[in-house]
């Protein structure tokens, strides 16, 4: 029986649940639940199991952001582990340090583009808190799965063959690829024994053998070994240190969403989406039966794009005006903006006081990321995303993973008119990004709801969409996240086939529709009754599970 066999529901129902992006992750988790471990001992043992079952996306060469509450201290609180810039960097990727522009196609990927990974930092840091089990005992199902074999995840295999190059980069083809030159299939037996060493040397010294010593030397030698060599050095990994932060904050009717604070700006964005939809009455309504409702949450998509790409940057570096972008008054100011009867021909930051909008901080690229929620039964309630950014991240594999390419997240372009970017790249930095971990805290301040996304700039619609359909009353956490989405970010609105029946009436609007099938998920666990549902988004190979 293969663990796709034994771990295959999209949906799960207990007083403990959890839903990540791989069954094989899932089911680590549910053994620590079952020990009578916490969330944040299952989140552990989930991450280290997707760094191999779902090396493109996410591991220990990445980030990972942290929303947690606590019902039986009320406490809660974010874990920021994002991946930090190394002490010696330029203002942009594109600019080498003599000054010369680097062609975009060089920075995407290899060494310039890594930063420090933060991700089991971050899991460290929760873990020392809320952890019930041993440390070496989260690892133990990574250690069998790397070292025994697992089936080729289907999306795995099928993001090999979609990304060029792959079968080239050594670590890749020794462990995916066939002698064909082809990717393995799906089922197939695959192992990662490099990975299994890296586990065995982390169980037994703690996350620290992953910033000194051998494995930090092994990932510093890759990064700075490559044609287009990267700064990093040992001390940026010895230095490097998780952060925690308080949450910020959203209003949703009588309920409260707590969510990642900037350098994050995916919370920020789902936040200001719902508070616009607020101000324009749509809380509580079925999005899927309106074209009027779909049209204002995908304007207020636009609107809350301008204020990310104007006003957030690593708050340890510039000032955070996130808690007035989402004042109740700011955004009813900005939902008064959207025109029912046509789309913004032009859409611009909104005015903060005391606060000047900045150059727009976009990077070279999206990201590609991971989501898992889990409820321990113990009171406790996480909500993590992590992501190595794009698809394998750097190209560049070390200790039996791939490293982060997070460097592509920093501005572009560092200042424009003389106005300087908050998210211009600096030594020890963080960029910011699209995670939009959250969860909902009903008005008796008790957790209703815990969900997060991937898929780059669609994660912020995602969350805001799966929020939206807690807030009109569902309860089954699967069909919450496999139900249809409208979104917006930029030039083009977003339509999956379900709802391509309200195309017509927003084109008379002005919107450029696109009908597709979007390739991005999202996880969730959503209360019911005494217990929680679990869901896990069918549009990738989730599972969710439950106790």
């Amino acid at each position: 029986m293969t663990a796709d066999d034994e771990f295959p529901q999209r949906g799960a129902a207990g007083r403990a649940v959890v839903a990540t992006a791989s069954p094989l992750a899932t089911g680590a988790a549910l053994r620590m639940l079952a020990r009578g471990g916490s969330a944040a001992d299952a989140l552990v043992a989930a991450l280290a199991v997707l760094t191999f079952a779902e090396a493109n996306a996410s591991g220990f060469g990445g980030g990972a952001v942290i929303v947690w509450h606590h019902a039986g201290s009320g406490a809660s609180g974010v874990v920021d582990g994002l991946s930090a810039a190394p002490a010696r960097v330029t203002a942009a990727l594109q600019q080498d340090f003599d000054g010369r522009v680097i062609p975009l196609e060089r920075v995407m990927t290899g060494g310039r583009s890594v930063g420090v990974p933060g991700a089991l930092r971050a899991l460290e840091l929760f873990h020392r808190r809320f952890g019930r089990l041993g440390w070496a005992s989260l690892l133990e199902p990574a250690i069998e799965m790397a070292e025994a074999g697992i089936p080729m995840p289907v999306n795995l295999s099928r993001t090999l063959g979609e990304v060029p190059g792959m079968k080239d980069e050594p670590m890749t083809r020794a462990l995916f690829f066939g002698v064909d030159g082809r990717p393995l299939p799906a089922g197939a037996t695959i192992r990662n024994p490099a990975f299994g060493r890296t586990l065995r040397l982390v169980a037994e010294e703690g996350a620290g053998a992953l910033y000194e010593g051998a494995l930090a030397r092994a990932m510093v030698d890759a990064a700075c070994g490559d044609v287009l060599p990267s700064a990093l050095t040992e001390r940026d990994f010895a230095e490097y240190c998780a952060i925690e932060r308080a949450p910020l904050r959203a209003a949703l009717g009588e309920a409260t969403v707590l969510t990642a604070p900037p350098p994050v700006f995916g919370g920020l964005v789902a936040g200001q989406i719902l508070g616009i939809m607020q101000a324009r009455g749509l809380v509580g309504q079925d999005l899927a039966a309106s074209d009027a409702a779909l049209h204002v949450l995908c304007e207020a998509g636009r609107l809350a794009y301008a204020d990310r790409g104007a006003y957030v940057g690593d708050p340890d570096f510039v000032d955070d005006p996130s808690t007035a972008l989402l004042d109740g008054g700011y955004l009813e100011a900005r939902a008064r903006l959207i025109d029912d009867a046509a789309v913004a021909a032009r859409v611009a930051p909104g005015r903060v006081a005391g606060v000047a909008a900045a150059a727009p901080g976009g990077g070279l690229g999206g990201s590609l990321t991971s989501h898992m929620v889990v409820v321990d039964g113990h009171g406790l309630v996480a909500s993590m995303t992590t992501t190595v950014n794009q698809q394998f991240g750097s190209r560049l594999a070390a200790c039996g993973f791939y490293l982060n390419n997070v460097q592509t997240n920093f501005a572009k372009t560092p200042e424009a008119g003389g106005v300087a970017s908050r998210n211009a790249m600096a030594p020890g930095k963080r960029a910011m990004t699209s995670f939009a971990p959250a969860l909902l805290l009903g008005a008796n301040g008790l957790p209703r709801a815990a969900i997060g996304g991937s898929g780059g700039n669609r994660i912020p619609g995602f969350v805001a969409n799966g929020l939206l359909r807690v807030a009109a009353g569902g309860r089954d956490a699967a069909a919450v996240v496999a139900a249809p989405h409208a979104l917006r970010s930029g030039a083009v609105t977003d339509i999956e086939p379900a709802l391509a029946a309200h195309v017509p009436a927003l084109t008379r609007r002005g919107h450029w529709a696109m009908v597709r099938r979007l390739d991005a998920a999202a996880q969730a666990a959503v209360r019911d009754g005494e217990g929680w549902t679990a869901g896990a988004d069918p549009r990738r190979g989730g599972s969710a599970g439950a106790m």
